[in-house]
This record gives C-alpha cells, structure tokens and sequence, in this order.
C-alpha cells in the first residue's frame, strides 16, 4: 500500500518526486540544462531579529525577508558545444571579470553585465511522464557567486563534475505550466 492513499486508479496523480526535474539555465545551454546532476530548491528566511520589549516582556515581529543561494551540480561534458567548464568561464568573462594582465584593464564585474551574462534561471519539476511541470520556480537577478571544478583521482571513475553557486534577489513560484504566480501579487 502507497503512503499517500488507497484505491488508486489512473487518474490520481503521483507525488511529486526529486529525480523528476529540469533546470534551465539562460546561456549555459540550448534550453534546457540536460547535464544537471543536482539543483537545490529556493529557500526562503524571514528575520527574527526585531524585538520590542515591555513591561519585561520581549514581543518578536518578523524582519526582512532573505532568500539563500542556491547549488547546481553539473555533469561536465566533453566537447566542442556542450563543454561545461568553458561555458561557465565565458559567462564569468562576459560579468566583467577579467585577468589583470595590464594596468589599463580597469573593467570589473557588476550586478548588471552578471545578470546579464548569466540570463534566466528556471527550475522545473515534472510529472510522471517528464511532459508537464507541476511546479516551477523562477529566479530574478540571478548571478554566479561561485564555480568549483571539483577534483579529480585515479582512485574514482566517476563522472567530473562543476558545483555552480547562484545568488538572487527573489524567487517566483508557479503551478503547473502556467508561469503566472498566485503568490505576493499586487
């Protein structure tokens, strides 16, 4: 017997389920991310910090709202078009960064050329056949805040693989195809 009901039939629907997911990353890819070992989800904070003390009571109300970063484990695959470590770099380049090789290189990164660089973020997670998305979140301002390489061993023939840290400034969740969100609307 499943955990979420009995008498199942054909029409009820299967529990949304963590292996079922796209990411799709503005220039890193045609589209769809298809080497995306592992994404972790929005997470969102809200401040605690703010108290008001009286009568030697202490009364919390919520702060600002924060929202963590997030992790993609990519697969990086070999190749002319598909090689992960060089699209990233590029975008790293097209943000601002670059060498200093000459003391006239005074270009720096800036949130705008990041943003920008880095395009769109959306994370999907699908249905059961992999054709429907029944939740999706959608970051604003995304930017790379870290690329790590990871390691290689002769001990391990494991796939090589690139941690992709993203920072944004909020989050859009949505239902299913649509991509109108219900939530924190005007």
């Amino acid at each position: 017997m499943a955990f979420w009901g009995t008498d199942l039939d054909s029409s009820m629907r299967d529990p949304k389920r963590k292996f079922r997911f796209k990411v799709q990353i503005g220039d890193l890819g045609s589209g769809i991310v298809w080497y995306a070992k592992t994404v972790t989800k929005p997470t969102i904070n809200i401040g605690a910090d703010t108290a008001h003390k009286y009568l030697g009571h202490t009364f919390k109300f919520p702060g600002s709202v924060t929202w963590d970063d997030i992790e993609v484990t990519l697969v990086d695959p070999a190749g002319d078009d598909e090689d992960a470590a060089e699209k990233l770099l590029t975008i790293i380049q097209n943000a601002g960064y670059y060498f200093p090789r000459e003391t006239t290189d005074l270009e720096t990164i800036s949130k705008g050329k990041a943003t920008a660089s880095l395009g769109s973020i959306v994370i999907s997670q699908l249905d059961a056949s992999g054709e429907y998305t029944v939740e999706r979140w959608t970051l604003h301002n995304p930017f790379i805040n870290k690329v790590s390489f990871n390691d290689l061993s002769y001990e391990d023939d494991g796939l090589s693989e690139v941690n992709l840290g993203i920072t944004f400034d909020w989050a859009e969740f949505s239902k299913g195809a649509s991509t109108d969100s219900k939530f924190f609307e005007d």
